[in-house]
């Protein structure tokens, strides 16, 4: 296959991240030695840029890092500190992206920069929104992650000193922390030390 047709292969799916399987489907790869030669091929052809073992983007088409964060480890969406800072809420940026998983607790390294995975319950897995092409938590349910975590010990964010009042993402939207949501939240998580953590918060003085 030339390199010119598998680009419009790739480019028609309107996708612009792909793991190894996608490409194989994708590219009607006989055996694994001929899709890496494929890969390697499109790579050296400024098509294809690896981002991590078995994952890649369409060179034109860079990702932003919480749209790779999403696709390096599925089920998983951007939350704690990365989602704070991008809803305005905390204004230092963190030094790596943080997500919250359904798998394992783990940090995945690609091109320096890095990407911080915190194990969450399935049953506590919700309460997140598709904005520019990644999922991420909604200001509430960043807000009460951040606090569960401080409250298991897992997480340093000192959530009293966050910003409040209405805000800008990134995006100029308006951002508005509802009480109302974050209590609703935050109610069904069973954890004694969060329930005894969000006692101490602004949100059970109100």
């Amino acid at each position: 296959m030339k390199k010119i047709e598998a680009l419009q292969i790739l480019q028609k799916t309107n996708k612009n991240i792909f793991n190894t399987p996608d490409l194989r489907k994708l590219l009607g790869s006989a055996s694994i030695n001929t899709l890496n030669k494929q890969i390697a091929g499109l790579i050296a052809a400024g098509v294809l840029t690896r981002a991590l073992k078995g994952f890649y983007y369409l060179t034109l088409h860079k990702p932003t890092g919480f749209q790779l964060a999403n696709f390096f480890l599925q089920p998983s969406y951007i939350s704690l500190e990365s989602a704070l800072n991008y809803y305005g809420i905390l204004v230092q940026s963190p030094q790596q992206i943080t997500s919250v998983t359904t798998k394992l607790t783990r940090t995945i390294e690609s091109g320096g920069a890095f990407f911080s995975y915190a194990h969450l319950a399935q049953s506590y897995f919700s309460d997140y929104q598709m904005v520019d092409g990644f999922l991420i938590a909604t200001p509430e349910k960043a807000l009460v992650d951040a606090m569960f975590f401080t409250a298991l010990g897992r997480g340093s964010l000192s959530i009293e000193e966050l910003n409040y009042r209405p805000l800008l993402d990134k995006n100029k939207n308006i951002v508005i922390i509802e009480t109302v949501k974050v209590k609703k939240i935050a109610a069904r998580i069973e954890n004694k030390a969060f329930k005894n953590y969000f006692k101490t918060t602004r949100y059970c003085r109100n």
